[in-house]
């Protein structure tokens, strides 16, 4: 499910984008939960983490601009795309510097709105996005918010480095790990898969998260995983 926020001051504003979001749903099949904000400042002190954003430039004296918000949200959350919505197609280069990912010019074109909503979806698919069915519903992880999964017997659960709370699926660790990335993602004990990005150290005993959490690794298999993640880091840049 693709977590949506809308944070602007107008009621109008907020109903039009939600029912374009609600119509392009429908369209295209997609998954999704929303809250809506009528000030920055209550998003940002939600603590929520959104997967999209719409955010309003300027609040009318009701608190922050949208980038100053833009600029907080991105203190706790570097993953969330954020979509400008503004009647002053001027601040458009000024909003560059959150890494936004689309500006809107109000009012919003409905064919502008829809191909936004394209572009981001077109994103979770290049981005290898893990699908997970629960309870019914779809949900959505891109495999940069992944620290690790971690099998527990016909279950696994999910670990996220974004500070989402983990997650309990009903697949084995096994299904998980051949849908996602071999190049990413190794399994360094036999009940442990980590993304190789969110390493922050390891020895011949545990691997230490960028979380800060502690894994262990299986001696047999120290010295292959000292070599993929050498070449991860070669490939990566790093």
């Amino acid at each position: 499910m693709v977590r949506i926020a809308v944070c602007d001051d107008s009621e109008f504003m907020r109903s039009e984008t939600k029912k374009r979001i609600l119509n392009y749903s429908v369209k295209k099949d997609l998954d999704y939960s929303l809250d809506e904000y009528d000030v920055g400042e209550k998003l940002v002190n939600s603590g929520e983490k959104y997967d999209l954003i719409f955010m309003d430039y300027e609040f009318e004296n009701k608190g922050a601009n949208g980038l100053d918000i833009a600029k907080k949200i991105r203190e706790y959350d570097k993953n969330s795309t954020i979509v400008f919505a503004s009647s002053y197609p001027s601040i458009v280069f000024d909003t560059f510097e959150v890494g936004t990912f689309r500006f809107l010019t109000k009012p919003i074109d409905i064919d502008k709105f829809n191909d936004v909503m394209d572009a981001f979806v077109k994103t979770l698919e290049e981005d290898s996005v893990l699908k997970i069915r629960l309870d019914g519903e779809n949900h959505f992880f891109k495999e940069s918010t992944i620290s690790y999964v971690e099998g527990m017997g016909k279950n696994c659960i999910l670990h996220f480095c974004d500070g989402r709370e983990k997650m309990e699926c009903r697949e084995t660790l096994g299904a998980i790990e051949a849908r996602l990335s071999s190049k990413k993602f190794y399994r360094c004990y036999k009940s442990y898969l980590i993304n190789l990005a969110q390493v922050d150290s390891y020895n011949h005993e545990e691997v230490t998260m960028s979380t800060g959490e502690k894994l262990l690794i299986s001696r047999l298999k120290y010295k292959e995983f000292n070599n993929i993640y050498a070449d991860y880091l070669v490939k990566a840049g790093v």
